[in-house]
């Protein structure tokens, strides 16, 4: 006896990759809605909050895309492309910025044990607010940020180990020009040096970087803008402090 199979319909389609938003002080990916824009590309959130990029529906080399996405075997050279998006939160706990998705991700891992970019969701951080609530042992900056008499909007924060490039802890200021800082994981106590039995505090260089170019209401991408190198429309102040646990440092800033 013969068995004969019938193939009723088939939806095989390929993803180009997902998006991760994370919280800037517990790295835990960000579950509560979020408006995100991603020009050109469709968008569709899963269980695990990832917001996944099903197809791409721009006018350039569609058809290549659709061959991209459509093909199997063998698998087609993927158009390279950078998608610049924006993301903000209703709630208000998180701060708006850009962002931009490289694609197609690579199939190979960085290093060898890890996973290829291809299977992982790209992270985006979101920064806090002023408003969010801090846990008491976590060291802390509030900072009022100006600039040419005015507040300094959109201005990125990173709290570096001082004599060092290791960030600790990040934000960016509001519309107002406040921002808040939370650098986690600060030890009470730790082993002191020379003379010093114990150390409660450390030392760390806060690292102000602003676009002078900015248009009123525009938003930044901090990450581009906290390694970009001085120059032309770029306001840099770096400031040495010390920080505890559980100590909130308040400080007003002005930038050069």
């Amino acid at each position: 006896m013969t068995a004969v199979f019938h193939t009723m319909e088939t939806d095989v389609r390929r993803v180009w990759g997902a998006l991760r938003f994370v919280d800037a002080m517990s790295g835990h990916t960000i579950d509560s809605p979020l408006r995100v824009d991603l020009p050109g590309a469709r968008l569709q959130r899963n269980r695990s909050g990832f917001f996944v990029v099903t197809a791409l529906d721009d006018a350039a080399n569609l058809e290549a895309r659709r061959g991209y996405e459509n093909a199997f075997d063998p698998i087609p050279g993927a158009p390279a492309l950078s998608l610049p998006g924006t993301v903000s939160d209703p709630t208000g706990r998180y701060l708006p910025r850009r962002f931009t998705l490289a694609l197609p991700r690579s199939p190979l891992p960085a290093e060898p044990g890890q996973t290829a970019p291809l299977f992982e969701a790209a992270a985006i951080t979101l920064d806090p607010s002023s408003a969010t609530a801090l846990l008491p042992t976590w060291a802390a900056l509030r900072l009022s940020v100006r600039r040419a008499g005015a507040a300094a909007a959109q201005a990125v924060i990173r709290v570096q180990r001082a004599g060092s490039e290791a960030v600790l802890g990040r934000g960016m200021t509001d519309a107002r020009g406040e921002a808040l800082v939370a650098v986690v994981g600060v030890a009470q106590v730790t082993p002191g040096a020379e003379e010093l039995v114990v150390e409660t505090e450390i030392a760390v260089d806060i690292v102000v970087s602003a676009d002078t170019t900015l248009a009123p209401a525009a938003l930044v991408d901090p990450d581009l803008l906290a390694a970009r190198p001085l120059g032309a429309g770029l306001s840099r102040l770096i400031v040495p402090r010390n920080l505890a646990s559980g100590r909130i440092e308040v400080m007003n800033l002005t930038l050069p």
